[in-house]
């Protein structure tokens, strides 16, 4: 006897940030109010792009990045998941 089975299949996307990289509250002066920001590299990665296309949204605006006091840049959380 042959068993002929359908099994449907749901598959979601979760952006998982990695432990250990707390994102750090700066205030965004694009968006006006103190939001939570990730590192460059982070930020990248929960877009699942590389560096240079990141790059070329902040270049566009479409992302808003923040000098911190270090010399670093951190991406404005809130613009990055407007992307999505």
């Amino acid at each position: 006897m042959k068993i002929t089975r359908r099994v449907k299949i749901t598959v979601t996307q979760h952006s998982i940030l990695r432990a250990g990289v707390a994102p750090a509250r700066a205030f965004c002066p694009v968006c006006a109010q103190a939001v939570e920001t990730l590192p460059c590299g982070q930020a990248a990665e929960v877009l699942e792009i590389d560096g240079q296309a990141l790059a070329g949204l902040i270049a566009a605006g479409r992302v808003h990045t923040i000098a911190l006091v270090s010399g670093d840049w951190r991406v404005c959380r809130a613009s990055l998941f407007a992307q999505g």
